[in-house]
């Protein structure tokens, strides 16, 4: 594995995702909704949003990589476009360019009906 924490408990296990799809610069992360992801208002919550686009560029930039690397994210823009109170969530995102020591991506996440909730642009130290 060239990404993520191994045995590890981390945060993306807390969240509740399953990577559903990894090939080079690209994943697709689903999330099964649970009542627990909303905010006060009803909604499910815009940084739950944010963590789904994050969290699947992260594979996708480590498809990238031969061997385990050390990486981060150190820009995101993150643009919210609708919201859902009840379905269950499906996150893609690509490697759009690379160099030596800066990875780009973008990311979409949407319900699994296909409505758009968030398109996001990532950048990644490595």
């Amino acid at each position: 594995m060239r990404y993520g924490g191994g045995d590890k408990k981390l945060f993306v296990n807390l969240v509740g995702l399953s990577m559903s799809a990894v090939r080079l610069d690209y994943c697709k992360i689903d999330l099964k909704f649970r009542p627990e992801l909303l905010q006060a208002g009803g909604f499910v919550h815009g940084g739950l949003l944010a963590t789904l686009m994050d969290t699947a560029c992260v594979p996708a930039v480590g498809s990238g990589f031969t061997e385990r690397r050390a990486y981060s994210t150190i820009d995101a823009h993150i643009q919210y476009q609708s919201s859902t109170k009840d379905d269950d969530l499906e996150t893609v995102s690509w490697v759009t360019k690379r160099s030596k020591t800066i990875v780009f991506c973008e990311s979409i996440v949407a319900t699994a009906s296909g409505r758009t909730l968030a398109k996001g642009a990532f950048t990644f130290k490595v």
